[in-house]
């Protein structure tokens, strides 16, 4: 079969990007397990007498089944992202293309092997190129043309420099150099976030060939053994991973390598007769896909993932491929004409989601109405992009003919991918209009503790004690808290120092005063580094026996409510109540005056990038504030004050009438920017709070 022939009798499509070809018995693949050369293959399968059969079976043999399941991988994902209520686990569709990829990509090139004894890289690659490229550089040059626009230049600097890792397939090291959570409200920002899950199957292409050509040359069962030992070890690295470097099992090749590894196994599985016709194997079909369906309902972004609990989804994955071609099984379902649509068209309907998401939400936000609307035009460009580019640059006569070709033309595509993120970059940095700089200038400028590394970080349990003022000073204040303690410090060490106050801090990122288990996002755990942290540190504060300690932390944000995104993992009003009540009597040893601040109103949005998109584009900046009463939370006010009641030593601060105005709690206040983002007070503008806040702990010290 000459390869322009061979191109049009397999169906061609893969996983995310629709790579590998789909190769069946007959067809474009020999069934059951491979043998090891070509002299072991039956010599029906090189007579030259059956090329005409087998071009006439290739149509007959596609697996609608893939194509179907491919359909509800891609389906899933798109209603997680775009959230459909209780898909909350849909991200596993990724993984499911990561197990179709290995499995469909390991038949085509052991069909290769078994047929030539080699494997044709050039070819290879330029089929992926062919494939791939031609739709991903169109979506990164359409995505990087409206960011212009809709973006403000220091979200241009980040997605360019995101548009250039993917053009490169390191999209995932970007992000994971980046530390970027995958589920964290931050992500919502960058465009090309969905290409991780590209990148890492890119990445897996440039590995397998050469790995499956040298274990196929090894004699006996080394492949199937080989394919087994990848397999395992890399899930045991995930399991590893999920636990202690979460970030690193999401993002990176080799703790994702199991999931192909484990497509590539299923593809040795024999289509006997059991797998075809029995009853027994539909029943074991329709159950894999059940599993995989009720996987993207019931895992949600607080599970230990991927880690053991990527194992359901990919492994019905795999059992619905070995089951697939059952008449009785899954493909029942999957034929259909929706799942056959959605799948022809998954890899573009991947690759435009995202960014229309993003973008449409910086434009229009994001409604039941606008989300639909969204979805239309996802639906639409995959069509379109499908229909006048991938069909025809997949297909055509001049490229197919000639895998060098190929190779170039993918090679020029990525050269451009990476010259536009490249030249929007250099564009983006060097807008200066004074707006713009004054707005980065606020939201990029970090407390005197921070700067000092006096703000320990998740993973540390000791305390990290700073001092700001000499030690013959008369008085002594400590702060101690998280983050939202920390934003005060640069105030807190002009005040000190103006009073001839020593200034002692205690400050942990993400971890409350109040003693209560924290769970930790990034690390996706709880913390018992908190808890040890918090212990050893309130010792250390009674042994400073202060005059005056500063109790601040970001209260709503541990507490169930609208304003956490810690969902089922953050604590009940009542037991937030009594972890700070616990800490409070801890801190009466050291018979000092206290002093609870009460945190700031939470906007919840990330309010430097809101005014950042609205200068930049001519807009409002009112737009960038909220509401007092969704920033307040009125419940965790009156529970604070109920602690504070209780010690006759203790004041209860609230700033709040200083930092919203009426009922709304304004971006900016009299030319001053409020918020760095979605919850912290600017350096700035806890200045502007000097004077009151020196007032308030003056009056502490007099109360006691």
């Amino acid at each position: 079969m000459s390869v322009k022939t061979q191109e049009q009798a397999c169906i061609l499509s893969g996983s995310l990007d629709h790579e590998a070809e789909q190769i069946s018995a007959g067809g474009c693949a020999a069934s059951g397990s491979f043998p090891q050369t070509r002299r072991a293959l039956p010599d029906m399968l090189n007579s030259s007498s059956e090329t005409a059969s087998k071009q006439n079976k290739a149509t007959a043999d596609f697996r609608p089944d893939i194509e179907g399941l491919r359909a509800i991988a891609v389906l899933s994902v798109i209603g997680f992202h775009y959230g459909v209520p209780w898909l909350t686990g849909g991200f596993v569709g990724v993984d499911a293309f990561f197990v179709i990829s290995g499995y469909l990509i390991s038949q085509l090139l052991l069909r290769e092997l078994n047929r030539t004894g080699a494997i044709d890289f050039v070819a290879f690659y330029g089929r992926r190129a062919r494939r791939l490229l031609p739709a991903a550089l169109l979506v990164t040059v359409a995505t990087l043309i409206v960011g212009y626009f809709v973006l403000s230049p220091l979200e241009q600097k980040e997605i360019a420099k995101s548009a250039a890792a993917s053009s490169v397939f390191a999209t995932n090291l970007f992000l994971l150099s980046q530390a970027l959570n995958y589920f964290g409200p931050e992500s919502s920002l960058n465009p090309f976030l969905h290409t991780w899950s590209l990148s890492v199957e890119e990445q897996f292409y440039f590995v397998w060939p050469a790995l499956l050509l040298v274990l196929s040359r090894a004699k006996g069962r080394t492949l199937q053994f080989g394919l087994v030992l990848i397999t395992s070890l890399s899930f045991v690295l995930c399991i590893y991973l999920t636990y202690r470097k979460q970030a690193w099992a999401f993002y990176l090749s080799p703790a994702r390598a199991w999931e192909f590894g484990l497509g590539a196994l299923a593809s040795l599985f024999p289509f006997s007769k059991w797998a075809t016709y029995t009853r027994s194997a539909a029943v074991v079909g329709w159950i894999a896909l059940i599993a995989l369906i009720l996987s993207c309902f019931l895992l949600d972004e607080f599970s230990a993932f991927p880690g053991y609990c990527a194992a359901a989804p990919v492994v019905a994955t795999a059992a619905v491929l070995m089951t697939g071609k059952n008449g009785a099984g899954p493909n029942l379902l999957l034929k259909q004409r929706m799942f056959q649509f959605a799948g022809t068209r998954s890899y573009a309907m991947y690759l435009w989601h995202w960014p229309i998401l993003v973008l449409g939400s910086a434009m229009f936000g994001t409604t039941a109405a606008t989300t639909l609307a969204y979805f239309i035009l996802t639906v639409t460009l995959s069509a379109v992009s499908f229909v006048w580019l991938e069909h025809p640059v997949r297909s055509n006569s001049w490229l197919v003919q000639s895998s060098i070709r190929s190779a170039a033309v993918g090679s020029a595509l990525t050269i451009i991918g990476l010259v536009a993120g490249v030249g929007l970059f250099l564009e983006a940095k060097f807008v200066n209009r004074p707006e713009q700089m004054a707005i980065q200038a606020s939201t990029f400028k970090y407390s005197i503790s921070t700067e000092n590394g006096c703000l320990a970080a998740f993973t540390v349990a000791k305390p990290v004690r700073c001092v700001f003022g000499p030690s013959n000073y008369m008085r002594t204040i400590v702060l101690f808290g998280d983050s939202h303690a920390d934003q005060w410090t640069t105030a807190l060490a002009r005040i000190a120092e103006r009073k001839q106050w020593r200034l002692i801090t205690y400050l942990k990122s993400s971890c409350s005063a109040s003693d209560i288990a924290v769970f930790n996002m990034r690390l996706r755990r709880f913390s018992p580094e908190c808890r040890a942290w918090r212990r050893e540190t309130i010792d250390q504060i009674v042994a400073d026996r202060p005059d005056l300690i500063i109790v601040s932390q970001f209260s709503s944000g541990y507490i169930k409510g609208d304003l956490t995104n810690l969902g089922p993992n953050a604590v009940e009003l009542d037991a937030w109540e009594a972890g700070l009540y616990q800490t409070f009597l801890s801190l009466q040893a050291a018979h000092s005056a206290m002093l609870l601040l009460r945190d700031n109103p939470t906007p919840y949005l990330p309010v430097g990038i809101c005014l950042a998109r609205a200068e930049w584009r001519g807009l409002s900046l009112d737009g960038c504030g909220r509401d007092r009463e969704v920033a307040v939370i009125n419940a965790v006010t009156n529970s604070e004050q109920r602690v504070a009641s209780i010690f006759a030593n203790t004041k209860f601060v609230d700033l709040t009438p200083e930092i919203c105005t009426g009922n709304r709690c304004p971006a900016i206040r009299d030319g001053t920017v409020v918020y760095r983002d979605a919850n912290h007070l600017t350096v700035d503008f806890t200045l502007r709070l000097e004077a009151i806040l020196a007032r308030e702990l003056q009056s502490a010290l007099k109360e006691t």
